[in-house]
């Protein structure tokens, strides 16, 4: 981010020749990318998929010292589980979890 001299938080402007200007909406003063100031950039916010934010765990250490839980495995009906939790989203909604069936090793989770 860049700020003006006025204090103002510059935005960036797409001028008719294609550049790229920075604008100050408070005292309207603009800064070109060819000027001698600072470098500046646009940036895009990146959106990530659900598939880009699940969490792939290989082989937990110490997997038989795991709880176990008594929950239905999709794959082989069976009834037993390991279980283990993580925070995958922000701190103030509740952990996201692991299980993986003791006999097939299929892993899913649960949002609680």
């Amino acid at each position: 981010m860049q700020f003006c001299d006025c204090g103002a938080l510059l935005v960036p402007e797409r001028q008719p020749n294609g550049k790229i200007q920075m604008r100050c909406p408070a005292c309207g003063k603009t800064i070109s990318s060819d000027s001698n100031s600072k470098a500046f950039e646009i940036s895009q916010k990146i959106h990530h998929s659900e598939m880009e934010k699940t969490v792939i765990i290989e082989e937990p250490h110490g997997l038989e010292t795991m709880p176990t839980a008594a929950t239905l495995c999709d794959k082989c009906n069976n009834n037993e589980a390991f279980y283990w939790q993580l925070q995958t989203r922000s701190a103030d909604e509740a952990s996201t979890t692991f299980y993986r069936c003791k006999r097939c090793g299929h892993t899913w989770r649960d949002y609680g």
